[in-house]
């Protein structure tokens, strides 16, 4: 029998738009307000995610009865048929639910109030936190300061200061441009240092549970930083040489520095066999060394893949010099200093760089299962949250209250759930079904989140980790939802519907999963959909 969710008229409030505020420190008149770069190419390392792997055939919908009350019994009925039609999943663990947004009503559910690990479906959650307490319009600031600057000569009589404050998309470009206006300010020459301070967060740069795969060293675990650039990784390209069949080109993006070196590039083109590219890296006390070898096939193009730098504010600081030199601004020191700046310190702002709005990086985060966006986001919440108390940096812990108010804040009770970084990689979670629903159902009815939320969500048949999957005709673009693959998990929550007026929201989240049934528990997922689908066609 269809129950109804306790949803009551719970939303989610939202803050104006903004970005972060100034530095107290800085400015104390101004108070604090209240890959697919990700390892392309690349064999899947073992606790990653996420895949876009399978296909729903083309299958038809289902054709739900006409009357209202036929169809409760019918999806019911259905769905339970549909578990009971998959005995390789008899072993698993399952947890699902479908529920009708609009009115909270609970239309079919099995097992749905059992914790299991949601793998990248955490990232609902993490977005929806963000959007209700950062805002959509949230922006991440990098600034430049100097101290005793005289505009008459051009000169920084002093360090030059980079404050970073978590933005998680700051490119070489965007470090290009924010020495051109140095620049332009007039900066000729610095008689300090380069100077980072990166205490906007804490210093513990692994999010929680990275640790369960300390010898990773794929983009997605890079660490997280205040001050970051490049997403702290470098990508390893490699070219074939098609015509001669030769050594295959191979590359770094950043190029190879001081800091990340290339030791080894002994990569062989191959005319038939497959493409088998090894990557060693090994940090030592002041680099990175990276030996590149193997063999590419020549039909298979360019071959990239993301790999990890253990220390961001050296990559940065090395790559600031280079950018300042290249404008022909000197630099007279010649280390890279890490240091706050203090409340009595006098600096001027010298050069701003704001990021894309968080709406278009959630969008990015969710529609590509981007962890190291993800976990930036998670302790961003945590510094606002720490600014708005007082200040201090930013910790993960920070970052988790945050979430786990806003699942109070939509009726989920306090305690039934484990939420320990903002990805979903490893055993970070342990949510039910029920929960994640809230979510969706919460979001969907606050229009300050739920139109972000939902345009941040893969397209079925479209984009992101679902372009792959509901490509039949009668589905494609009607369902948008988050996956999540770990090695014994298979989860898919997201929106379905045929207009705007009534959509459903639908989680899946299957753990446990047997050898070799990873198939049946997307099947199970995407009849799910189909059964919600059909419902909410006129």
């Amino acid at each position: 029998m269809a129950a109804v969710l306790a949803l009551g008229a719970t939303s989610i409030v939202t803050p104006g738009a903004r970005s972060q505020a100034p530095d107290p420190a800085v400015d104390p008149a101004a108070a604090p307000a209240a890959d697919p770069l990700a390892d392309a190419g690349a064999p899947p390392p073992p606790a990653t995610d996420d895949d876009d792997e399978g296909d729903d055939g083309g299958m038809a919908l289902p054709v739900a009865p006409a009357d209202p009350a036929a169809r409760k019994a019918w999806i019911a009925t259905g769905l339970e048929q549909a578990l009971a039609a998959t005995p390789a999943l008899a072993r698993a663990a399952i947890g699902a639910t479908v529920v009708d947004v609009t009115t909270g009503e609970v239309l079919w559910s099995h097992d749905a109030d059992r914790p299991l690990n949601l793998a990248s479906v955490q990232k609902v959650l993490t977005t929806t936190a963000a959007l209700r307490t950062l805002g959509p319009a949230f922006r991440w600031r990098t600034t430049i300061y100097g101290e005793e600057f005289d505009a008459a000569t051009g000169t920084v009589d002093g360090d030059l200061i980079v404050r970073g404050r978590g933005d998680p998309t700051l490119t070489n470009r965007d470090l290009a441009t924010l020495v051109r206006d140095l620049r332009w300010r007039g900066v000729e020459y610095v008689t300090g240092d380069l100077v980072f301070d990166g205490s906007y967060f804490d210093d513990v740069d692994e999010p929680p549970r990275y640790a369960d795969q300390p010898k990773e060293r794929a983009g997605f675990r890079a660490p997280i930083g205040a001050a970051s650039l490049e997403r702290n990784a470098v990508t390893v390209i490699v070219v074939p040489d098609r015509i001669g069949l030769g050594l295959a080109a191979v590359s770094l993006d950043p190029p190879a520095s001081d800091h990340v070196r290339l030791i080894e590039d002994d990569v062989v083109t191959v005319d038939t066999g497959r493409t088998r590219v090894a990557i060693s890296t090994e940090v030592k006390k002041d680099h990175l060394e990276l030996r590149v070898s193997g063999q590419i096939a020549a039909a298979d193009g360019v071959y990239f893949a993301r790999r990890r730098v253990d220390d961001p504010v050296a990559q940065f600081g090395e790559a600031l010099r280079a950018a300042l030199a290249d404008a022909g601004i000197r630099v007279r020191g010649k280390g890279i200093r890490r240091r706050a700046i203090a409340p009595t310190d006098r600096v001027v702002v010298l050069a701003e760089h704001d990021s894309a709005p968080l709406a278009d990086v959630v969008r990015d985060m969710v529609k590509s299962s981007d962890n190291y966006l993800a976990e930036t986001v998670l302790k961003t919440m945590g510094a606002e949250a720490r600014a708005a108390a007082g200040g201090g940096p930013g910790t993960w812990a920070d970052g988790v209250a945050v979430v786990q108010a806003m699942l109070a804040e939509v009726g989920v009770a306090p305690g039934s759930v484990r939420v320990e970084n903002g990805s979903g990689l490893y055993d970070a979670s342990s949510v039910p079904a029920a929960a994640v629903a809230k979510v969706l159902a919460a979001a969907w009815r606050d229009f300050r989140v739920g139109p972000e939320l939902a345009s941040a969500l893969a397209i079925g048949g479209v984009d992101g980790t679902l372009r792959r999957r509901f490509g039949g005709p009668a589905v494609r673009g009607r369902v948008r939802g988050k996956t999540g693959t770990l090695a014994a998990v298979s989860s898919l929550a997201g929106l379905v519907g045929v207009d705007g007026l009534r959509p459903l929201a639908f989680v899946v989240l299957v753990n446990e999963l047997p050898p070799g049934t990873r198939p049946d528990a997307k099947h199970l997922q995407e009849i799910v959909a189909s059964y919600a689908l059909a419902y909410a066609t006129p």
